[in-house]
């Protein structure tokens, strides 16, 4: 911690040296115009990425970027980007080799091949013994088991797309709650896939909720 707090400070010297508009003045709003809702992967930055500012992303993240209807963090981020910050494009972003689609998608299946660690796996669910991990990547597990049957296999990129459609999805099934956020305002959410190996993002879809 000590190193990181050093470097922070010799950081923040040049940065101010540099670019001397670069902090926020404590007294101005921050006008998001973009909600991240990205996975903790720590090789993610959303702010290199979408070439960033202080104040030009809010940003929501957890393990595979999951948008559970449930869960009241990721609605209260929602509503307050949406809301107060007047946000009006909400991105869910998905990744290439993320750690928690992998287990997902070795879960959904007996006789799917365990990919190592070394492809991108950095754990594995046990139905044996659920742990919040399990729980948390359950709804994923069972979508991903539903595209198995007629199908003549699923690939591991096919299972990270489809997360990013079933966290979409479960987004625009709040239309009426999200308008309401919105005094009837219209947003857009768009679902994307990053690649951590090149730095780019594809974009899979693009919805409008409105009145």
């Amino acid at each position: 911690l000590l190193s990181i707090l050093q470097v922070n400070t010799q950081w923040a010297q040049v940065t101010k040296t540099k670019t001397p508009c670069y902090f926020p003045d404590s007294g101005s709003a921050q006008r998001p115009k973009l909600l991240w809702i990205g996975c903790s992967d720590s090789r993610i930055l959303e702010g290199d990425i979408t070439v960033a500012r202080p104040g030009d992303v809010f940003v929501h993240r957890n393990i595979a970027n999951q948008f559970p209807t449930q869960d009241t963090n990721a609605l209260a981020v929602l509503a307050y980007a949406v809301g107060p910050l007047n946000v009006r494009n909400v991105a869910i972003v998905g990744h290439k080799k993320c750690g928690g689609v992998i287990a997902a998608y070795e879960a959904s299946h007996p006789c799917t091949q365990q990919i190592t660690e070394e492809e991108g796996a950095e754990f594995h669910l046990s139905s044996a013994t659920p742990d919040p991990l399990s729980l948390w990547l359950t709804p994923l597990v069972e979508r991903l088991r539903g595209l198995w049957p007629g199908s003549t296999g699923v690939t591991l990129e096919q299972a990270t797309k489809e997360n990013v459609k079933l966290q979409v999805e479960n987004l625009l099934s709040l239309k009426g709650t999200i308008l309401k956020w919105t005094n009837n305002q219209p947003i857009l959410v768009h679902g994307l896939l990053y690649d951590f190996t090149t730095g780019i993002l594809e974009s899979l879809s693009t919805s409008e909720i409105k009145p």
